[in-house]
């Protein structure tokens, strides 16, 4: 799914800009994402960032194409992925990934996220300065 999405945004800009920021909860270093389909926060982030280190995307809904990354000036070997069928607990499995000091960025996408559980995950990234990328159907 993420695959399809991502291809179909190559006929466009690569940093798009129609999206509604009203939409958008954040804090400087968690990023919740209420469209599945906008990416482009997460690339601004990347092309922007000092951090070369390694991008994770914990369960995508689908294959993330490393073309399109690459298109927009990212070196796909800073990426990693764990597969969806992999994974038990996201929630869990993100908040250690988050506290491991490991990533520069962590990619997720849950079905729906609560304040309490946004604020923990805040926490978590704070203490190692990992930003991360929710992206939250409701």
């Amino acid at each position: 799914m993420l695959s399809r999405l991502i291809k179909t945004t190559q006929a466009t800009p690569y940093l798009l800009h129609d999206y509604d920021q009203t939409l958008l909860a954040s804090s400087s270093l968690v990023n919740v994402q209420y469209q599945q389909n906008d990416y482009q926060a997460l690339l601004e982030h990347i092309q922007k960032g000092s951090d070369q280190g390694w991008i994770l995307f914990l369960a995508p809904p689908g294959k993330p194409n490393t073309q399109f990354f690459e298109n927009a000036g990212i070196d796909k070997s800073r990426m990693l992925m764990i597969d969806a069928n992999k994974v038990a607990d996201k929630l869990s499995l993100l908040s250690t990934l988050l506290q491991s000091n490991n990533y520069c960025t962590v990619v997720t996408w849950v079905n729906e996220l609560s304040e309490q559980t946004r604020l923990s995950i805040q926490a978590d990234a704070e203490l190692t300065n990992t930003s991360c990328f929710i992206y939250c159907k409701h």
